[in-house]
């Protein structure tokens, strides 16, 4: 049952003292300031350096497991072997491309395995070099389906010119920094040769600018069909490519896959180990920051309900002797405490949103055609606003516990007596 008398003379007090309340709401507000900035500012840095790893990657790849050797010893005892056996302490085997031959069934089996994985990418990828004239580089060579691979590396959001969807045979598509390098503009013919040995000319349809060095500068598109022709692959594929909802997840997908399977998954986080110990330390020192920051905002309003309580004492006095009880008194500081740290917390909204959304639009630019990228990498999400207030109410009621216990053992014999 709501206790209006506590309620009233809660009220009475904030609005008497206002210097007070005004103190300790500030104190909560840049608490909760500080809490929505460190939390938005360390999320979007560390969604821009999970991007800047995963953004022109698949999150799983699935690939036909390499050939190893097997020892005399192991083999079954019933087996034919027609093969040659060689026995030593090492065995180079045969060079050959492994591929997937039946990539169209693992393709609309991945499609519903998991509600994880969001888009599917078959490609004939390899080494080649690509020639014009006197230039002449290495690269590799994607074979892909253009609308399904855009889920998965998003090339036509980023062209600077030309096209990716809808991509003809004989045509290819190239970083901006590779057609600088060859002096090429859409339109202009090219000529690959791939690591099999097969040389065919294309014409550059599209130049895109993704602000990733990896595939800007060393990546080189073609369709599906045209690299399966010049790796002579005949209908296979090499690779299966996965994006995920949950990049995180990416090890226990691809664990799964490799039981389920019979090819092997591997994934993002096995190359970029350091990177992530290095994501997660970041986490950490931000929650430590957030915990110290929460810890000093309580002491704050815990010692300002403290000073508040010794004013107060002939009060207290005086509500007890007219038949206040315990728990009436102890319900009048934690409503303060509450209160003042429900308003603070509003204006730490305020504020800590508002320097956000400033901070958000500083820009600069990040490569010669003009892209450019936050300065300050913001991800301010309803989550983080919402859990910035829950939590200040939940430290000023916490915070204001002490000090109404305080208030609740004044004793108004002893107040009355030193009037």
């Amino acid at each position: 049952m709501f206790d209006w008398f506590a309620w009233k003379v809660a009220m009475r007090h904030l609005r008497y003292n206002v210097g007070q309340t005004l103190l300790t709401m500030g104190v909560v507000a840049i608490s909760v300031t500080l809490i929505i900035f460190l939390g938005a500012l360390i999320g979007g840095l560390q969604i821009r350096l999970l991007n800047t790893m995963t953004g022109a990657i698949p999150h799983v790849v699935i690939r036909q497991p390499e050939r190893l050797p097997i020892a005399l010893w192991n083999l079954p005892q019933d087996s034919e072997v027609i093969a040659p056996l060689y026995s030593g302490n090492a065995v180079k085997l045969e060079q050959q491309k492994r591929t997937i031959p039946d990539w169209i069934a693992l393709l609309n089996r991945l499609e519903g395995t998991d509600k994880n994985i969001i888009a599917v990418s078959p490609v004939v990828d390899g080494s080649g070099f690509i020639a014009r004239g006197a230039g002449r580089r290495a690269v590799t060579v994607n074979g892909v389906i253009p609308e399904r691979h855009n889920q998965i590396v998003d090339l036509e959001s980023d062209l600077v010119s030309g096209r990716f969807y809808g991509l003809n045979a004989g045509e290819v598509v190239m970083g901006f920094s590779l057609s600088a390098d060859l002096g090429m503009q859409t339109g202009d013919k090219v000529r690959i040769t791939s690591e099999e040995g097969i040389t065919a000319t294309y014409t550059l349809a599209g130049i895109y600018d993704t602000g990733y060095s990896a595939i800007d500068k060393d990546a080189v598109f073609i369709t599906l069909r045209d690299a399966q022709s010049i790796f002579a692959v005949g209908h296979a594929i090499t690779a299966m490519g996965l994006k995920l909802d949950q990049v995180l997840e990416a090890d226990s997908l691809a664990e799964r896959l490799t039981l389920q399977l019979p090819y092997e998954s591997t994934s993002w986080m096995t190359e970029n180990r350091t990177q992530l110990t290095g994501l997660r330390a970041q986490n950490q020192s931000s929650n430590m920051i957030i915990a110290f920051t929460i810890v000093a905002a309580g002491f704050g309003i815990a010692s300002i309900l403290i000073t508040s309580v010794v004013n107060k004492i002939r009060e207290i006095g005086i509500l007890k002797a007219m038949g206040a009880t315990q728990k009436q008194i102890i319900r009048i500081f934690t409503l303060e405490g509450t209160l003042m740290a429900f308003l603070g917390g509003l204006f730490g909204i305020a504020q800590g949103v508002g320097i956000c959304l400033y901070l958000s639009q500083f820009e600069q630019i990040a490569s010669e055609t003009g892209r450019t990228t936050e300065v300050f990498p913001i991800n301010l999400t309803p989550g983080l606003i919402l859990g910035s207030l829950l939590i200040a109410i939940i430290v000023g009621f916490l915070a204001s516990l002490y000090p109404a216990w305080q208030a609740a053992r004044v004793n108004p014999i002893e107040v009355i007596r030193g009037l």
